[in-house]
Order: C-alpha cells, then sequence, then structure tokens
C-alpha cells in the first residue's frame, strides 16, 4: 500500500513539473522549412559532406544520454538534433527527428541564459565517459566549425562532461580553459544569443573515423621531436581486472570485458621485455608520449586503443578482442599504415553487450601472432 502511495504521489509530482514547464517553455514544434534565424552551412572534406547549424537566440535541451534538442528561436527542432536508440545494452543509432522525446514531454528543466556564442559539441552518452568517443565524437567537431569560422569568436563551449581528466586536459590544450566550458551534466537545458552544431564526424560510428579527423588530433596533440624512451617500445596495456573475478561465479561479469588471464599474459610478455602500463595513470600528454615511443603494442580491445592514433608508421599493433566487437581500432591503425593484427576470440562467458564478455586467450596465439609482427 505504501508503495503503491509513493509511485502515485511521484506520477502526481511529474506531472506538475512537466506541466510548469510546459508553461514556461511550451512544446517544441517539428523541425519545417524557412525557419526563423536558423541556417545550414555546407564543409566538404574529403569529398565527404558535412554541415554546421548556425541559429540566433536559440536552446539546447538535453538528458545527457540519448536526446539532445537543438531548438529555433520559433520553437521548432532543427536538423542538428539527436535522438539515439539503443539496440543493446550500450550501443545505440541515430532515430528520424520526429522521435525526438522533446515533441512529447517539452523541455523539464531550468534553463540557463549564456550571453554570447555557444559551440556545442554534444554527442550522445558515449561522448560524455568514453575515451575513445571523446576523440572521434567531440573533438572533430571543432576542426568542423573552423573550416568555415572562427573559433575565437566563440564564448563557451557546450560539452558532454568535463568530470575526466583528459577532458579538461584536451581542451585546455585546444585554448578552452574552465571557464569557457559548459558541461550538459550541470546545465540540460540552456539559450544563447547564437548557437553552433555541426553534423557527426564520423556518421555515429567510430570504425568510420575519417583520416582528417586523425590527422587533426596529430596536428594539435602530437608532440613534435619526441625524445626517445627505450622502456616504452615494447608495451602491454593492462587492465587490471583479472584479479576482481571470482573464480566460482564467472557468470556475473559478463556484462564487462576481461581476459580472464590477462596475468599469464602480462608475464610472459614481461619475459619478452616488454613495459606494463595503465594509461589512465598518466596524463594525456604523458600517455601520447609513451604511443609514440611504441615500436610494439599489446592490448585488448578497449577504449585505450584510441591513442594509437598518436603512433609512428610501422608500429606494431596485436588487439586481442572478442569476435564481435568493432574494427575502429584497426580502421585508426590501416589509414596510419601501422602493422595490426587481431585475435578474434569467442567469449568464454558472453554478454548481451557484442564487445564485452569473459575472454580467454592461449598463449601460443599471443607467441605466434607477435612472431608474424616480427618479434621473435
Amino acid at each position: 500500500m505504501i508503495k503503491l502511495t509513493k509511485s502515485y504521489f511521484k506520477k502526481i509530482y511529474k506531472i506538475i513539473i512537466f506541466y510548469f514547464f510546459y508553461l514556461a517553455y511550451s512544446k517544441p514544434k517539428n523541425y519545417k522549412k524557412s525557419l526563423k534565424g536558423y541556417k545550414e552551412i555546407n564543409v566538404k572534406i574529403d569529398k565527404k559532406n558535412y554541415k554546421i547549424f548556425e541559429f540566433k537566440k536559440g536552446r539546447i535541451y538535453t538528458n545527457k544520454n540519448d536526446i539532445t534538442a537543438y531548438i529555433t528561436r520559433d520553437n521548432h527542432l532543427t536538423k542538428a538534433s539527436l535522438q539515439f536508440k539503443k539496440f543493446d545494452d550500450i550501443n545505440s543509432f541515430n532515430q528520424s527527428i520526429k522521435k525526438n522525446e522533446v515533441l512529447n514531454i517539452g523541455t523539464p528543466k531550468l534553463k540557463k541564459k549564456i550571453y554570447g556564442s555557444v559551440l556545442s559539441l554534444l554527442s550522445g552518452g558515449a561522448a560524455r565517459d568514453n575515451f575513445t568517443h571523446w576523440f572521434t565524437d567531440v573533438i572533430p567537431r571543432i576542426f568542423l566549425y573552423k573550416k568555415k569560422f572562427n573559433i575565437k569568436k566563440i564564448d563557451k563551449l557546450y560539452i558532454p562532461s568535463f568530470k575526466y581528466r583528459f577532458q579538461i586536459e584536451t581542451l585546455h590544450h585546444l585554448g578552452f580553459d574552465k571557464d569557457k566550458l559548459i558541461s550538459s551534466e550541470e546545465h540540460k537545458h540552456i539559450e544563447a544569443n547564437k548557437i553552433y552544431a555541426t553534423s557527426h564526424p564520423c556518421s555515429f560510428e567510430p570504425e568510420k573515423l575519417e583520416k582528417w579527423s586523425i590527422d587533426y588530433l596529430r596536428s594539435k596533440f602530437l608532440i613534435k621531436n619526441v625524445k626517445k624512451i627505450k622502456k616504452y617500445e615494447k608495451i602491454f596495456i593492462f587492465r587490471d581486472q583479472a584479479r576482481l573475478l571470482n573464480k566460482n561465479n564467472l557468470k556475473k561479469y559478463v556484462s564487462h570485458r576481461i581476459l580472464i588471464n590477462e596475468i599469464e599474459i602480462k608475464d610472459f610478455l614481461i619475459s619478452k621485455g616488454f613495459h606494463v602500463i595503465k594509461p589512465e595513470e598518466f596524463s594525456f600528454k604523458k600517455q601520447i608520449l609513451i604511443f609514440s615511443n611504441a615500436k610494439y603494442i599489446v592490448s585488448l580491445f578497449g577504449a585505450a586503443m584510441m591513442m594509437l592514433a598518436f603512433c609512428k608508421k610501422n608500429t606494431k599493433v596485436l588487439e586481442i578482442k572478442p569476435k564481435k566487437s568493432g574494427s575502429e581500432f584497426l580502421n585508426i591503425s590501416k589509414k596510419l599504415k601501422l602493422q595490426h593484427k587481431q585475435i578474434k576470440i569467442e567469449p568464454s562467458y558472453k554478454s548481451s553487450i557484442p564487445q564485452n564478455g569473459l575472454i580467454f586467450c592461449n598463449l601460443k596465439l599471443i607467441k605466434k601472432n607477435l612472431n608474424l609482427l616480427g618479434l621473435k
């Protein structure tokens, strides 16, 4: 009875809140042609078409994860809007604009007014927390904007988050200190004198990361005349997760991606002269130094492999991966002419998320592939 009462009052409270915001801002309408103060600017890079969206006195509303609504001053959605739908526990696709939930619920958050110009880098939920998506979905949008406009005229960046060290470090390096950043986690509804957004740099698929995006990352972050450090010539990216496993109940960990015999592999690679690293323990600048020094890299499929974007030509990469995980890192290697081998393994314990599960990699496979890469 108490549960029913709580549930009832929660529902009533939600209705009241939604009605309040409906009165305050009114419910946005669907996209239409000829919107006030809104225009789309075409950008062509390497024969591919992209867009910059510009609108005056517009609004942005986001729920942080799957919905971002770009709204004109006459209260219509624009084509910049994002409306993701998950097709498993983690992966999603962008739907038609008519599926954007603000058309049904409005914009139920207090609005923060920004005096000046805002460039939005919002890219969906994955870009908020994931290292790879930060570099495939977020940062290249700055390059797209700069193809037509002067970045110095932007007063604020509206970003997925700045709770992680790498987010602050990369934006600071690009000239954006924390006082110029607005986090969508803190402010889910903003209005500005002028708002800019761009189309997605890789069509919502990291596997389709374009060469121009990689070149932009390298031009902005790669250290010139890098100092050679011998101990980083052969590196193993160590996740240190196997020790957390309860061997009597492995199935409870299937939502994670864990290399069951990671310790055995680590010990073998150390005997071959590999240096074990946990990239998250280093600054972004130090990670670039490490990866640009590397001649051999061994890693389980994961976000840290985004750092392949800073490797030199012919770096040899051995990637251990669940069979159904993506090929985004192989794509980077191909574009930079790295030598990349993959060991694809059917997880011993499968997850509903294709790129996850518990996998066991036989040492013989590692020895064989390292031999193919020239390490005897």
